[in-house]
């Protein structure tokens, strides 16, 4: 609904990249959680999708199933969970950063 209601298939033309995210990218998220919507949306235009996360617990072969390409969690930076609420931001930006380094 939410993506109808965004257009997002109107804003998703030309895009060479989709960056979704969600603080934790684990099995609920296989059950119809933003992400995979966004995947699969994403997948109709031709678009590959790639998650950040706050942690991640999925495989790769479950991400891809799920039409996600990758996924960076910022406890791949930082194994800590305290530190990595407490410093979301910086460590979201080094993602970020990540990210455009190897996708774009």
């Amino acid at each position: 609904y939410l993506l109808d209601l965004l257009g997002f298939d109107e804003q998703v033309k030309g895009a060479r990249l989709v960056v979704t995210g969600e603080g934790s990218l684990d099995e609920q998220s296989l059950r119809g959680k933003a992400p995979v919507g966004v995947a699969q949306a994403a997948a109709r235009a031709g678009v590959p999708v790639v998650a950040v996360c706050g942690r991640r617990t999925l495989s790769d072969e479950e991400l891809r199933a799920a039409g996600i390409e990758a996924a960076y969690a910022l406890t791949d930076l930082e194994p800590d969970p305290e530190r990595c609420m407490a410093e979301a931001g910086p460590l979201l930006e080094r993602l970020a950063a990540r990210v455009a380094e190897e996708r774009l």
